[in-house]
Order: structure tokens, then C-alpha cells, then sequence
């Protein structure tokens, strides 16, 4: 089925509301699976799972990002309409939020973290040149998130590598927004440390006609994982969003 390719779910039978979570580049399900856990058990979680990871390891990574953004609108229109948050971390807030313009009035907010707003300029747009170790170092480097048994393990890194790559290359083929700005809330997520440019990120007010909250949380880019207390506030805000 479409939604269990493109957005599996965990089982929570009769869940009456949704969590749809797009992933930072390079990144399958699992950890973000994880990250929800303990979500209460009637939030459905949906995680995007790209071709090139995990059990669509075989298929090659995509690289467009409107290709990427009509499969998972078609597949999030196949599924029961329930309340809905789409959170989007990195370039997965890009994706979430071309997924919410392609789908209008299905979500209730948009929660994007550690990620500068559609047109403004990235910090990955020159790393696809880079030599397989160099990359996923300076991208471990950049964001964090590459776990060391794939930098230090060549055939671990010849899995994850096509994946990033082509992330990378969809990241780059965002397009500016064509339409009007969205009609929901978002919500923004920055780390204190997290090097993005703050014009950059603070330009997602732009994108919306609904209120946008900017919320500084301490860390990195990836603090989002790697810190419970962050964790618990963007989960806390997601689930607000869906009293």
C-alpha cells in the first residue's frame, strides 16, 4: 500500500490523531520511531521512509524534491483523514513544508526544526563534490547525526552514502514557493548552537498567513535527538497543536 511504503506507521490501533514526521537527510524511520515512543498511544506516528534506506534500500534515492513531495502527498491522501501535525526536522521541514502546500487544510500546524526557510541560502548546496569519507565526515561535522560505525566501517558507508547523496540533490532542487503562504500555525525550532543563518530561519513567517513561534531550544542541529529535554518540547508542542 501507498501510505505503508511511503509514510509507515507504528501500530496504535484506533489512534484518533496523527504525528507525520520527515526526517533529516540521509536519516530511514527507526531512530525517529524511537524518538516518539512515548508519544500517548492515541497519536498515530507516521514516518517518511525515502527510497534508499532501510527495506527500500534497493530502489535509487530520489533527487527530486517535487517527486519526493507528490508521493507522500498522494500517499497522506490515501489515509483516514485524523487531526494532523507534520513535524519536519532539517531537510525534512522543507519537505513537510511542500508536503503541507501540496495537501491544503489537512494539517493543523507545521513544526519545522533546524532548518532556514524555502530561497534562502544552505550550507550543503557545494558538498555533493566531496569524495565518499570526506562527505559524511564534513556532514557529521556540519549537523551530527552520522552514527561512527558508518564513518569508520567502509561498507556501512556505502549503504548510508547513496542515500545522503541523493538527499543532498533533492535538497538542492527545492524550488522557491509558487503558491500563497500556507494557512496554519508553525512553529520553528532553532538550537542556540546551531549555525543557521538567522535571517534564514526566522524567513518562515513569510510562508505563513497563520501565527509563526520561533522557539530557541539549547544545542546543536541535532538536539532534536540527542536531547530529551528537546525532544520533550517539540513533542509537547506537537501534541498542543493537536488538543
Amino acid at each position: 500500500m501507498i501510505p505503508d511504503l511511503w509514510l509507515p506507521a507504528a501500530a496504535r490501533p484506533g489512534a484518533s490523531r496523527r504525528l507525520v514526521i520527515l526526517p533529516h537527510a540521509g536519516s530511514g524511520t527507526a531512530v525517529w520511531f524511537r524518538w516518539a515512543a512515548g508519544l500517548p498511544a492515541d497519536v498515530e506516528v507516521r514516518v517518511a521512509r525515502l527510497p534508499g534506506r532501510e527495506n527500500r534500500l534497493a530502489e535509487p534515492p530520489l533527487t527530486s524534491a517535487a517527486e519526493a513531495v507528490d508521493a507522500l502527498a498522494r500517499a497522506l491522501r490515501s489515509l483516514p483523514a485524523l487531526p494532523l501535525v507534520v513535524l519536519g526536522h532539517s531537510l525534512g521541514a522543507v519537505l513537510a513544508h511542500g508536503l503541507c502546500a501540496a495537501v491544503p487544510g489537512a494539517a493543523r500546524a507545521l513544526v519545522l526544526s533546524g532548518e532556514v526557510a524555502p530561497g534562502a541560502s544552505r550550507d550543503h548546496d557545494d558538498l555533493l563534490g566531496l569524495g565518499d569519507r570526506e562527505l559524511a565526515r564534513t556532514a557529521d561535522q556540519l549537523w551530527g547525526g552520522v552514527p561512527p560505525e558508518v564513518l569508520d566501517h567502509p561498507e556501512a558507508l556505502a549503504l548510508f552514502l547513496p542515500a545522503l547523496r541523493g538527499d543532498l540533490a533533492l535538497a538542492a532542487s527545492v524550488p522557491a514557493p509558487a503558491g500563497p503562504p500556507l494557512d496554519v500555525p508553525f512553529d520553528v525550532f532553532v538550537g542556540a548552537d546551531d549555525p543557521l543563518d538567522e535571517d534564514g530561519w526566522r524567513g518562515w513567517a513569510a510562508h505563513t498567513r497563520g501565527a509563526t513561534t520561533f522557539h530557541r531550544h539549547p544545542g546543536g542541529h541535532m538536539a532534536v535527538l540527542d536531547d530529551p529535554a528537546v525532544a520533550d518540547r517539540i513533542t509537547r508542542t506537537c501534541l498542543g497543536r493537536l488538543s
